[in-house]
């Protein structure tokens, strides 16, 4: 066994090796266009390759019949003064490959890489790829001339070369293995390429990943020199006298190399993978990390925010106005309060969007005031994985043509990543949201939809702020609840009247209560009045029941129609939610005494179906839930005989703490998932109790 057919076990990839070979790289930043060198090597070896196969498998060979011949004509690469500058130095590796036969292939291989210290890792690669190229040609065209030519055999003799056609059938497991090492070399230096490209444009990477990457580039390196070399040695045994007895040794060395490159492929492979998905990740990170600050910290231009936000491909009319059916410019929002209605395609079943528009429609009739400086643009939000159907075009269409403001023109447009960030962000989780930005972009609520409900135009410039103002210096009490609601209200709380309150679906109990109260009223000449809420979850057709049954019986005022009657609830719910969003995190005892008030009125409502609240003027004085409140109300009766001089109010209450507590409900906080944040914990508004924690799913068929 010759001295460089050594069995590549001795040579490991460990980190001494691999800093070693880092020793001879000491590049200047010279350009070599790998590319190129490495597609015309590789146009070499697979003319060569196909020659010699031809050859071997052939007993005879006339002399129009070599590959030349047969090839169709390559194309010629230009850029011939590329090479001017490279020639000399692919000559001289061509020389030292070729010419060494002492020397063992880790020593020619390392004696390249220090000749080339100069040139990147992928450039020595192609380099030294061109030169064994140009070796391995100039053996299959010695070989070519011989054939085509028929020389004596004296001067082949003469030569060292001979005549393959007597052993071609020996030659076939050399080749073999030279081209099957060959076809790993190419194979493995385009990953270099791909790799040292990938890495070059991207500095995602952090200092070990980099190092990690590195050492794959350097180690690909030299095993791919170190096979191209092993190759040219093989290629010009071809053609010496001798060849006829080939090593054992010298056929398992050039296998073991080719499985050694195909084994650093597949493992550079995925290190490619990984790193190309690592540096794609790092830039949807970096690009979700821009939008959100960008959104945090505009740059005092609300245009510069809505661009992104709408049209990141710059359409140059990325909005449609419905009022005039076509599309507009981004302009026509600038410096201006602008309402980002997010929803589904579904949002036309959400009382969200009636609200919207009453407060929208009032905003135009005032032309002069404050909040005619408002816009509203519907975003829907569809999954980026689905393609836009036809069906979904027509809902589309027909749903923003019903609307009176603005909606982006191509929703499937939308970047991704926003919807990301209106989900991850802004909390948004399929149900509609308001999202507010205003004239200089910054975004001042990150949905404004619970002051809407409560408060309608009153809330502009539908900030943070302006809500919790609103929640200090607003309207509290009976007209929070219920004003705008009942053309009494204003009236009743001017004259200092006491009001009751109440819901419920039990048709018997209101009957009940009604007489109660009526006879309560009479026996203390009490200036009181009764106001029916109904009940919230309420099937229409029942709701209509009880309202005709109320009005028919003439057992007092109603709050109005079902479709009032449903606007309350949802507005007490935006009430809860509106508190709880601004709160502290924990509710329940000595902590937020309206917020106790409105969530006692919702779960009575949801679990029992009975309650009522009692009112002096405007001032909530309790509320309870049905089957105490009646009791109540009957022990008041005779309490006001024998007191008629005491206050309804302080009466009242005395009757209700002296009643005994039958069968007390449960007490229940339903919130959206996306409230969660806002609670630490919760405690019951009756025991004080930290309240159980359950999940719940529900689903009301697309109606609300």
């Amino acid at each position: 066994m010759k001295k460089g057919q050594r069995t590549l076990h001795l040579m490991t990839d460990d980190s001494t090796f691999v800093r070693k070979v880092q020793e001879t790289h000491a590049p200047d930043g010279r350009y070599v266009d790998c590319k190129l060198i490495l597609e015309i090597a590789e146009e070499i070896f697979d003319l060569a390759m196909a020659a010699e196969a031809k050859h071997i498998g052939a007993t005879s060979m006339d002399k129009e019949g070599t590959p030349a011949a047969e090839q169709e004509e390559h194309e010629q690469h230009g850029d011939s003064d590329l090479f001017k500058g490279l020639s000399d130095i692919i000559k001289r590796i061509s020389i030292e490959t070729a010419y060494s036969d002492d020397v063992d292939t880790h020593s020619k291989t390392m004696s390249l890489l220090k000749s080339l210290s100069s040139y990147s890792w992928e450039a020595k690669l192609v380099l030294s790829l061109a030169a064994v190229a140009l070796n391995y040609g100039e053996c299959l065209l010695l070989t070519e001339l011989y054939l085509s030519n028929n020389l004596p055999e004296q001067m082949a003799i003469l030569k060292g070369m001979a005549d393959i056609r007597q052993y071609s059938d020996m030659l076939k497991s050399r080749v073999s293995a030279l081209n099957s090492l060959i076809k790993s070399i190419l194979n493995l230096a385009k990953c270099v390429i791909e790799f040292t490209e990938l890495l070059s444009v991207s500095s995602s990477l952090d200092v070990k990943a980099s190092s990690v990457a590195t050492d794959a580039i350097i180690s690909a390196t030299y095993w791919t020199i170190r096979g191209a070399v092993a190759s040219v040695n093989s290629a010009q045994l071809n053609t010496k006298i001798g060849f006829e007895t080939i090593s054992t040794t010298e056929l398992w060395e050039l296998s073991s190399l080719g499985h050694k490159m195909g084994s650093m492929k597949e493992h550079l492979q995925s290190q490619l993978t990984f790193f190309r998905s690592h540096i794609e990740e790092k830039k949807v990170k970096d690009a979700y990390d821009a939008l959100v600050f960008l959104t945090r910290y505009p740059p005092r231009d609300n245009l510069e925010v809505l661009k992104v936000l709408l049209c990141p491909n710059e359409e140059e009319q990325p909005l449609y106005d419905a009022s005039n059916k076509t599309t507009v410019k981004l302009d026509i929002l600038r410096k201006k309060t602008v309402l980002l209605l997010i929803s589904g395609l579904d949002i036309d079943e959400d009382q969200d969007l009636v609200i919207l528009s009453a407060i929208y429609k009032e905003s135009r009739m005032h032309e002069t005031s404050a909040e005619n400086h408002y816009e509203v643009v519907w975003i829907p939000i569809l999954d980026p994985s689905n393609k836009m159907t036809p069906d979904m075009e027509k809902i589309l269409e027909n749903k923003r043509t019903r609307m009176q403001w603005y909606s982006v023109n191509a929703p499937n447009k939308i970047d991704p990543l926003v919807i990301k960030l209106i989900r991850e962000q802004y909390h948004y989780q399929d149900q509609p949201i308001v999202m507010v930005l205003d004239p200089q972009g910054m975004v001042v609520n990150t949905n404004a939809i619970d002051m809407i409900w409560i408060w309608q135009n009153r809330a502009f410039p539908f900030s943070q702020a302006t809500e919790e103002a609103l929640w200090k210096d607003g309207v509290s009490g009976l007209e929070l609840f219920v004003n705008g609601f009942h053309h009494e209200i204003e009236n009743w709380v001017k004259e200092g009247k006491y009001v009751i309150l109440y819901g419920g679906d039990d048709v018997e109990w209101i009957r009940n209560f009604v007489s109660s109260t009526r006879q309560v009223k009479e026996a203390g000449h009490i200036p009181l009045e009764m106001l029916y809420a109904g009940r919230s979850n309420q099937k229409e057709q029942d709701m209509n029941n009880l309202i005709n049954s109320i009005v028919n019986e003439k057992l007092g005022e109603i709050l109005g129609d079902v479709n009032t009657i449903s606007l309350f609830w949802n507005r007490i719910e935006h009430m809860k939610r509106s508190r709880i969003r601004l709160g502290s995190g924990k509710v329940g005892e000595d902590q937020d005494p309206l917020l106790q008030d409105i969530t006692k009125l919702l779960s009575y409502d949801q679990i029992m179906g009975r309650w009522a609240s009692l009112f002096k003027g405007n001032e909530l004085v309790l509320t309870g839930y049905g089957n105490i409140m009646l009791p109540t109300m009957t022990r008041c009766i005779e309490a006001l005989k024998e007191n008629a001089n005491k206050e309804f109010d302080v009466t009242f209450k005395e009757c209700f703490d002296s009643s005994q507590i039958v069968d007390t409900p449960p007490i229940r906080l339903i919130l959206p998932s996306s409230y969660e944040r806002n609670i630490s914990v919760v405690l019951c508004i009756e025991c004080s109790r930290v309240m159980d924690k359950y999940i719940l799913f529900s689903c009301d068929h697309g109606k609300q």
